[in-house]
């Protein structure tokens, strides 16, 4: 009975040792398991980007894919922010910026649907002293959402810009979605252009200029969005007409001047432009892809940049 006894003892310290041993390993391998699910590095000293009382953007970086991300974004920024070859302006000031010694240039985001990532690249662009020019999309779900024949505006969308151009000191454009409206929503684009600029400017968000957005129904019905200006050329697709189904629909059309508008991005007649959207030999346009060292001073370039493909 003594040696039963103590086998039993002897069992119950083993089953207990293994225990502990297989929960620390648990807990071991489920902690580092989620280190790696978030794969989230902290260099700033800002670990958030607050918006309202109850809206923070974590500042975390990550860096799943090689090439598009955080730490390459940043080192361009680096780049171009310490270098003397370059004048970096705004898109505002792009048109009557010249320079006889120096490469004028100037970055351009269109937020197509990550207003989260717009911000996190509107504070590393301040981190290096860089003003660029983030175009805000009225047809993303950051923007509004369409309730019946309706779009409404999501009420914190202005805490966002007023953090892009008062906190950091970005410049805020519009990114043109017009004919899509009329098209595909019934919507009349020049009476929503003028409501939603009344809008905006009216709570302090300085909006100069416009860049005309490509829709996946450009695609379809084959029409750019900037077809709503006069001031764009007809380059032979649907310039006044698009067909939908069995309907022939007029595009409505205006002039820049009539919202104030003082440029279109489109037609700033730069001699570069760079855009992470293009592909060449199947890979989508990055930094990395041209020596920007080798354009030669008094030439102008535009890159543009599309914050949901950098923020992974």
């Amino acid at each position: 009975m003594q040696n039963s006894s103590v086998d039993k003892f002897n069992y119950k310290i083993q089953f207990t040792t293994s225990t502990v041993y297989f929960l620390f390993s648990f807990l071991l391998l489920t902690s580092i398991g989620c280190q790696k699910d978030t794969g989230i590095t902290y260099n700033e000293a800002d670990r958030t980007i607050q918006i309202t009382d109850n809206i923070n953007i974590d500042n975390g970086v990550r860096d799943k894919k090689p090439i598009f991300n955080f730490t390459n974004y940043e080192k361009f920024l680096s780049y171009v922010s310490k270098s003397d070859h370059f004048l970096i302006v705004p898109l505002k000031n792009f048109k009557n910026t010249n320079s006889d010694n120096k490469v004028v240039l100037s970055v351009r985001y269109d937020v197509d649907d990550d207003i989260d990532a717009a911000v996190k690249m509107a504070y590393r662009s301040r981190k290096y002293g860089i003003v660029s020019t983030f175009f805000i999309l009225h047809t993303a779900t950051y923007y509004s959402k369409k309730v019946g024949e309706e779009l409404i505006r999501n009420p914190n969308l202005i805490f966002y810009l007023k953090k892009i151009q008062d906190s950091f000191g970005q410049e805020i454009g519009l990114h043109n979605d017009l004919v899509t409206l009329q098209l595909m929503y019934g919507i009349a684009p020049r009476q929503y252009l003028k409501n939603e600029l009344a809008y905006l400017r009216g709570n302090g968000i300085n909006v100069w200029g416009t860049s005309y957005h490509g829709s996946p129904y450009c695609y379809i019905y084959k029409y750019y969005n900037a077809y709503f200006w006069y001031e764009y050329p007809d380059n032979g697709w649907n310039y006044e007409y698009i067909t939908k189904g069995y309907k022939t629909i007029k595009i409505e059309k205006d002039s820049l001047s009539s919202y104030n508008f003082s440029y279109e991005a489109g037609f700033l007649g730069q001699d570069y432009y760079f855009a992470d959207s293009n592909s060449i030999k199947g890979k989508r346009w990055n930094m990395g892809m041209v020596n920007l060292d080798t354009i030669k001073p008094g030439k102008k370039v535009i890159i543009l940049l599309h914050p949901e493909h950098w923020d992974y």
